[in-house]
C-alpha cells in the first residue's frame, strides 16, 4: 500500500512547502492532483497536507500499465481525445498539480511520432480550459525520476529524487532575491562576456528584451507566458533571449546535457559572426546532430541565456540549468522568451563556475 514514507522521509514537509510557499493554497480552495503509480505517494502526501490547510483535494489517477496497453493496441487517438468531463473539473479547480506521466519516458520517446502526436492532441485544449478557469499550478519534477530514466542517465534514482525534493523546498523569495541583481544587469546591458579556465571565452549580445525570473510561482494572467500558469518546481533561473546576430567565441560545458531519454557530455560550441560554426561532444553527439540536421533556418543562431540560482542542485537530470552558478547558452528557437528566432530546434551547453561580465562589469553569480 502506498504511503508518504515510500515517497521520501520528508514528503509531508515538501508537500506543505509546495502548497503554502509556491501555491499559497487557502482554506476552501479546490485542489486537483494528477497522479501515476510512481507519483501516487507524493499525491497522497499533497492531499493530506491540503486537507490540513482546510482545502479540498481531488486526485486524478492514470495507470502506467493501462496507458501502455492503450498505446500497444492502437488507441492513441482515444488517449488524445478531449475529455469534456475532465475539462468540467478544471472549470471548478483553483489549484492544479501535475507530476510527469507516464513515468517511462524512454519508452515514450520510442513511440512513433504520429502516435505520439495523437496521444497528446488534448494538450492545447487542456491549457485553454485551464486558462479559462483561472487556475494556478505546478509541474513537479518529483515525478521525473524513474527506473528506466535512471539507467539512461547513469544516475542513482534515490539520489536524484533526494536532490529534487531538497531543491523544491527553496523558497520563491530566496530565488527572487538571488535573481534580482542578475536581472537588473541583463535588462540594461548590451554585451555579455563569459570566461572560464576550461577554455570558455564567449561574447553574446543583448537586445533589451524581457528578462524572466523563474522562482516557482505560477504566472497567472500573463498572456506572454500562457503555459506558465503551471510553474516548474524545483525552480531557479533568470532567462532572456539573445540578440540573434551576435555570438563570437567558445563555450566549453562542464555539466551534462540531459535529453528526454538520454544524455550528452562534453559539449563545446564554437561561434563566429553570430552563427554556430561547430558543436562537439564527448558522448551523445547524435542527440544534438540528428535534430540539428533536420531543423529549419535559425538553428545555428544564439537562442537564449540562462543563469541558475538553486543551491540544492548539482548536475541534476532535467534541471541541470537551475544549479546555482551555472550559465546556459542555447542555439535555435527563442520566441517563447520574446526573441525573433522561430527555428524548430533547441540545443544547449552549460558551464558552472564561469566569470560573467555585462558591458565590462562583473556579474556576481550565486553559489
Amino acid at each position: 500500500m502506498a504511503s508518504e514514507k515510500s515517497a521520501a522521509p520528508n514528503a509531508a514537509k515538501v508537500a506543505r512547502s509546495i502548497l503554502t510557499k509556491n501555491l499559497k493554497v487557502k482554506a476552501g480552495e479546490r485542489v486537483t492532483i494528477e497522479a501515476w503509480p510512481h507519483t501516487l505517494p507524493w499525491a497522497i502526501a499533497l492531499a493530506r497536507e491540503a486537507r490540513r490547510l482546510k482545502a479540498l483535494p481531488m486526485v486524478l489517477y492514470e495507470d502506467e500499465d493501462a496507458y501502455w496497453d492503450a498505446i500497444a493496441n492502437g488507441q492513441s487517438k482515444i488517449l488524445g481525445t478531449a475529455a469534456s468531463h475532465e475539462w468540467a473539473a478544471l472549470g471548478k479547480t483553483n489549484v492544479y498539480i501535475h507530476m510527469w506521466g507516464p513515468g517511462d519516458r524512454v519508452r515514450l520517446n520510442a513511440v512513433p511520432e504520429k502516435r505520439l502526436d495523437e496521444a497528446f492532441r488534448f494538450n492545447d485544449g487542456w491549457y485553454a480550459a485551464a486558462r479559462k478557469s483561472g487556475l494556478r499550478g505546478l509541474r513537479l519534477e518529483l515525478g521525473r525520476p524513474f527506473p528506466t530514466l535512471s539507467v539512461a542517465y547513469d544516475v542513482d534514482q534515490q539520489s536524484w529524487l533526494d536532490q529534487i525534493a531538497a531543491a523544491s523546498l527553496v523558497p520563491p523569495e530566496e530565488l527572487e532575491r538571488r535573481a534580482a541583481p542578475i536581472a537588473k544587469r541583463l535588462r540594461a546591458g548590451r554585451r555579455v562576456h563569459i570566461t572560464h579556465p576550461n577554455g570558455t571565452d564567449l561574447t553574446l549580445g543583448l537586445a533589451r528584451r524581457p528578462v524572466y525570473v523563474y522562482s516557482g510561482r505560477p504566472a497567472v494572467g500573463d498572456k506572454k507566458r500562457p503555459f506558465d500558469i503551471l510553474a516548474n518546481l524545483p525552480a531557479g533561473s533568470v532567462r532572456t533571449s539573445l540578440d540573434e546576430s551576435v555570438a563570437d567565441g567558445t563555450i566549453v560545458a562542464n555539466r551534462t546535457c540531459y535529453y528526454d531519454d538520454g544524455s550528452a557530455t562534453g559539449a563545446v560550441f564554437e561561434f563566429a559572426g553570430g552563427k554556430l560554426k561547430s558543436a562537439k561532444f564527448d558522448t551523445g553527439a547524435e542527440r544534438f546532430d540528428g535534430p540539428f540536421a533536420k531543423a529549419r533556418k535559425g538553428r545555428d543562431q544564439p537562442g537564449f541565456l540562462s543563469f541558475g540560482l538553486n543551491p540544492e542542485l548539482h548536475n541534476t537530470p532535467q534541471v541541470e540549468d537551475l544549479e546555482a552558478g551555472t550559465v546556459m547558452v542555447s542555439v535555435g528557437g527563442n520566441r517563447n522568451l520574446g526573441g525573433k528566432n522561430a527555428a524548430n530546434f533547441f540545443g544547449w551547453a552549460i558551464v558552472a563556475g564561469a566569470k560573467v561580465e555585462i558591458d565590462g562589469k562583473r556579474v556576481p553569480l550565486p553559489h
